[in-house]
């Protein structure tokens, strides 16, 4: 059958023509954005998984480790983006803090870590604790304790959420995590690290077991709801 001009002139034509180019060109905008929220859900999920999975167990031979400090080692996503060291000029108590400082264009993050076997804490509650300076940190700062059975996490925690962690220029600040070593941990893991331009400073860490009357700092998970809710979006904004 025939189609003349009139056909896609007439009003239900035409509006359905508008339709039709509106979504042609909208799409492909559509489509990346997203592909940028998916990207940035993966970006998150790979950092948390990365510090799960602690990604070096040796110091990375480009990274600025010749003032590295006694019983730590480097780890990270990018270590040799980062230098650290000794600084006996800042510092809170004693004679020296350790600091993780980026190099010009860091990416994903770098970190000092230690470890010891988890013998003697096992079944108990135990608090790291320490204090942490920042200086224009561009992403974040943030400590983590993590306990270890195999090749596999029976327990993590680290400062880095909203409330925690340490971003932009600050003073002294103290962050601690407490947690319960389960029966099956084999291995206890710690340590500081820097996500981003800027600097940190760490001053002596605390590790100590401690009574069931000192809370867990794991920040309570979301009950998932029972039951939709604002379906018709007019509650506002959380």
């Amino acid at each position: 059958m025939a189609v003349s001009l009139s056909d896609f002139t007439s009003p239900g034509a035409g509006a359905a023509a508008v339709a039709l180019i509106t979504y042609l060109l909208t799409r492909p905008r559509m489509r990346a954005e997203a592909r940028k929220l998916e990207a940035e859900s993966e970006r998150t999920r790979a950092e948390t998984a990365k510090l799960l999975a602690e990604s070096a167990t040796q110091p990375t031979s480009d990274a600025g480790s010749s003032d590295l400090p006694k019983g730590w080692r480097l780890t990270g996503a990018r270590p040799e983006d980062y230098d650290f060291g000794l600084d006996s000029q800042v510092h809170r108590s004693g004679t020296a803090s350790a600091y993780i400082r980026a190099r010009p264009n860091a990416r994903e993050f770098g970190s000092l870590v230690q470890s010891f076997r988890a013998d003697d804490y096992v079944g108990k509650r135990v608090k790291l604790s320490t204090v942490m300076r920042a200086k224009n940190v561009a992403g974040y700062a943030a400590m983590w304790l993590r306990v270890d059975a195999g090749e596999s996490s029976v327990a993590f925690e680290n400062t880095q959420s909203e409330s925690r962690r340490l971003s932009g220029t600050s003073g002294w600040v103290r962050r601690e995590i407490v947690l319960e070593v389960p029966p099956e941990g084999e291995k206890i893991v710690f340590g500081a690290f820097l996500s981003g331009d800027g600097c940190v400073w760490i001053d002596s860490f605390v590790f100590e077991v401690v009574g069931d009357d000192v809370p867990l700092t794991k920040e309570p998970e979301q009950a998932p709801q029972t039951h939709p809710v604002n379906l018709d979006f007019t509650q506002g904004v959380n």
